[in-house]
């Protein structure tokens, strides 16, 4: 497991650390924020209006600079800014700046994450413009490592359907290495990161989008920023704060706050604060209210208006009278091409947890046997799981069962004449009262059915629930269910429950409810999670392959799914699926069983303002 544990979510090759005092290799090329706010261009403008434009322009490069440079600083290294630090800005002439303000944790205006203001200058030919600009920094800088995890992660393509809903504010932080597709209802998630294109419908809602690929959005959402290596493409109510593409961005009755571009723009129907683009603009009743900068062409065809702002070529017949445009030819708008970052993939393997079990299970013949590791009471060892008559699912030295040979009843059906557990074809299926609290392995495909349980359940191959299942993992159950629980007080796990404490001793095991897939001489078998009937489930969910919700799923832990093995379709979450990360308790550490990937730090522009 040590390749997974050591796994990270990296920052893309290029981004290197860089100290406070030297902000270097960024230069004026890099600006992504748009030209400068409230300019008024004329087709005569003075020296002067020229003069401060350029020092509004390089402004708002210093905001992106900085931009940039928290990304590589992180939350937790933002907070450390004190107010009036200065911050010199290697290789960009005519700006300079001091933090104004860092605040830690900041739950009303970030959600949680770090807000530091700076107070930028801009200079040229005399001017001076002074830009105040707040940001918003989540997760970790640098390579990623040690930062926030992803409450999802999935390997392959990710397929959304039903009424999806994720609680939990930062946490809820989703990476796909694959395509994301689908509609219905989604909320809650603060954050995807897909290394192929997103293309959802319906009702849904993401605070950050990134795409490898391309995004195209429908229905409705409100999106803080969206940002894509290829085209972005937006219909009917849907809104967004930023929008980044290195491609086209085509817009459909849309309101988006601040647009950039390196393809050409399309607008329909659209209201937008303000936009920059190294292509041509397209329009049709589109409306601007900031300012325009446009390499290429604008062209409306209909009632749009501009504010302000400049394009590099005519258009192709002249523009409307509220487009408040000024030729200048040779115009070069210069936006820094998005690029991606390393995704850390998934894994598991069960038979790396064996060891591991309180209780593993295998079948010898007619027989079946247990493995038995660190129970109360128990010698290590193997057992039969024997009974007899009223007497069922015992661990005894013998086959059959006998009051001499048998020391343990660890599980209980729906009646003293009921065993708990049935075996047919490589396949388990567990049903009734409960078991012994603890780890507990299969080997072979397991169907955790009826019941209230404290185990985290691993199987070597395919593991699907059926009826009402309720189950805990150990770490998630506490003290009281996993060492204190009648009838099963005399078998609690010794790991877990160490003797003279009344806490429970977590291990990191014990933070997975639900773990299938298994490689055996170079083959992976099984890895399909199938959660299609009416579950509670509260822990880690990890598919070795690919998962599946259905019926009323909740689930109170993180969830991943490595494609290893060869089961047919998608990870697919349908029906109503609520992912909940709110009110964990403490013995429990959602991601620290390794299977889930780090990601970067985002930065968003909270607001700003000429002083």
């Amino acid at each position: 497991m040590n390749s997974i544990r050591n796994s990270s979510f990296r920052r893309q090759r290029g981004l290197s650390s860089v100290l406070f005092l030297m902000i270097s290799g960024l230069s004026l090329a890099a600006m992504v924020f748009g030209a400068a706010h409230h300019v008024r261009g004329s087709q005569a403008q003075s020296v002067t209006v020229h003069a401060l434009t350029q020092a509004q322009l390089k402004a708002w490069g210093g905001a992106e600079a900085l931009r940039q440079y928290l990304m590589q600083l992180g939350a937790t290294d933002a907070a450390k800014l004190e107010p009036n630090q200065a911050v010199a800005f290697g290789g960009i002439n005519g700006v300079s700046a001091k933090v104004s303000s860092a605040l830690a944790s900041d739950a009303t205006n970030c959600g949680g994450g770090t807000r530091v203001g700076f107070d930028i200058t801009g200079a040229s030919g005399g001017a001076n413009a002074l830009l105040a600009a707040v940001f918003c920094i989540k997760g970790s800088g640098g390579s990623g490592g040690g930062g926030p995890k992803a409450a999802i992660n999935i390997k392959g393509d990710l397929e959304l359907s039903g009424d999806l809903k994720v609680i939990g504010g930062d946490k809820a932080r989703v990476v796909v290495d694959g395509k994301v597709s689908g509609s219905g209802s989604l909320s809650g998630a603060s954050f995807l990161y897909a290394s192929s294109d997103v293309s959802l419908g319906g009702a849904t809602g993401f605070e950050t989008i990134f795409s490898e690929g391309s995004i195209s959005l429908s229905g409705s959402g409100l999106y803080s920023s969206l940002s894509a290596m290829k085209d972005v493409k937006l219909v009917g109510g849907v809104q967004a704060g930023t929008i980044r593409a290195n491609g086209k961005v085509t817009l459909e009755g849309n309101q988006v706050t601040e647009l950039n571009a390196i393809g050409d723009v399309v607008l329909n129907g659209s209201s937008l604060g303000q936009l920059r683009t190294r292509g041509k603009v397209t329009a049709s009743n589109a409306n601007i209210s900031g300012n325009a900068s446009v390499q290429g062409s604008y062209a409306e065809s209909s009632d749009g208006g501009v504010a302000s702002g400049e394009h590099g070529v005519s258009p192709p017949k002249a523009n409307k009278a509220k487009v408040n445009m000024t030729l200048v030819p040779g115009l070069q708008v210069t936006i820094t091409p998005l690029t991606g970052t390393t995704i850390s993939k998934p894994g598991f393997d069960a038979y790396a947890y064996k060891s591991l079990a309180n209780y593993a299970f295998e079948r010898d013949g007619e027989n079946t046997m247990v493995t038995v590791r660190a129970v109360t009471g128990i010698a290590d060892g193997t057992y039969h799981l024997a009974g007899a008559g009223d007497k069922r699912d015992y661990l005894c030295s013998t086959a059959s069962y006998s009051a001499s040979t048998c020391l343990a009843k660890i599980c209980a059906g729906y009646s003293e004449w009921n065993s708990c557990l049935s075996y047919n074809n490589g396949s388990w299926a567990i049903n009734g009262e409960g078991m012994a609290p603890g780890i507990v392995w299969f080997k072979g495909n397991l169907v955790a059915g009826q019941g209230t349980y404290y185990n985290s359940w691993i199987a070597t191959g395919n593991l699907t629930t059926a009826a009402n299942n309720v189950s805990y993992a150990v770490n998630y159950a506490g003290y009281a269910h996993v060492c204190n629980k009648a009838p099963y007080k005399s078998v609690a796990p010794s790991n877990f429950c160490k003797a003279g404490s009344s806490e429970l001793q977590p291990v990191a095991a014990g933070n997975i409810v639900f773990g299938a897939g298994g490689k055996l001489n170079g083959s992976y078998s099984g890895g399909k999670i199938n959660l299609s009937a009416s579950n509670e489930v509260y822990g880690d969910v990890l598919a070795g392959d690919i998962l599946e919700t259905g019926g009323n799923t909740r689930i109170h832990g993180y969830v991943s799914a490595a494609r290893l093995g060869s089961n047919a379709g998608n990870s697919h979450f349908g029906a109503s699926t609520q992912i909940d990360l709110s009110n964990l308790p403490v013995t429990f550490k959602p991601g620290e069983d390794d299977a889930v990937a780090v990601i970067p730090a985002t930065v968003h522009l909270l607001w700003s303002r000429y002083r």
